[in-house]
């Protein structure tokens, strides 16, 4: 695993490409077809990517295996695959589609059974945790998209068991500013402070290249973003980029 990362996240409804902004569904707008936009990155040499099919879970969809294949067959980097997972078995069939890693998050606001079985059955290092967090009246709470709600349960008790059961890193996203290009907030990461022994992914309110920099000068192991590097133009389109090689030498840090 490189020291560093930067990651593009896609943004999945069933098999189409979308982009919602602050987790509002009444924001959310068509962006194109996975597979293209797979195929443009494969030229960007991007160090690895994320997919995730937001209404998996919420809509108790299974996990669309055969896409995944089909999407693991097109990409030439490695992949984490999140949305919908129910079972040890549907982790071990994604990672047999040919992805390197799975993502947990709204069962692991039940309970930490399945993210345990996972787990031992997949290590570690193939486990990643999504834990969705929001500021309220100064203070930062866990977010349930699910539900659209803030949860009672103290943000930090529930990370730090969230490391005790061994997974293999956390993508922290902060929902208030989560597709709205407004800018990186480093006031999370510095109030998360205890929690960097285990590699984290930041995620949220990038505007530019230099919120990347920002965000990796912290002790963040990667940085994740489902819009500045897929941008939907005004009279229809996409527009994709990512850091160069030189630029990623300069963005590292």
């Amino acid at each position: 695993m490189l020291l560093k990362r930067i990651i593009p996240v896609l943004l999945l409804k069933n098999r189409n490409l979308i982009h919602i902004t602050k987790f509002d569904k009444e924001k959310e707008i068509y962006v194109g077809d996975p597979i293209n936009v797979i195929n443009v990155f494969n030229d960007y040499e991007v160090d690895e990517m994320i997919i995730l099919d937001v209404y998996k879970t919420k809509n108790k969809s299974k996990v669309d295996i055969e896409y995944l294949k089909i999407i693991s067959g097109e990409a030439f980097f490695p992949m984490s695959y999140g949305g919908g997972i129910s079972s040890v078995e549907e982790a071990e069939q994604i990672i047999e589609s040919g992805f390197e890693k799975i993502i947990l998050n709204n069962k692991n606001l039940k309970n930490f059974d399945l993210i345990d079985q996972c787990i031992k059955v997949l290590g570690s290092q193939s486990v990643i945790a999504s834990v969705d967090v929001i500021k309220h009246e100064n203070d930062f709470h866990l977010y349930n998209y699910i539900n659209s709600k803030k949860l009672k349960l103290d943000l930090k008790d529930y990370l730090k068991l969230l490391i005790k059961t061994g997974v293999g890193e956390i993508c922290i996203t902060n929902v208030g500013v989560d597709g709205s290009m407004s800018g990186s907030n480093l006031e999370i990461i510095e109030n998360l402070e205890n929690i960097f022994e285990v590699p984290i992914i930041y995620k949220g309110g990038a505007k530019d290249y230099s919120d990347i920099k920002k965000v990796l000068k912290t002790r963040v192991r990667a940085f994740a973003s489902s819009t500045i590097f897929i941008m939907k133009k005004p009279g229809g389109g996409i527009v994709l980029n990512y850091p160069s090689g030189e630029e990623k030498e300069h963005l590292y840090g």
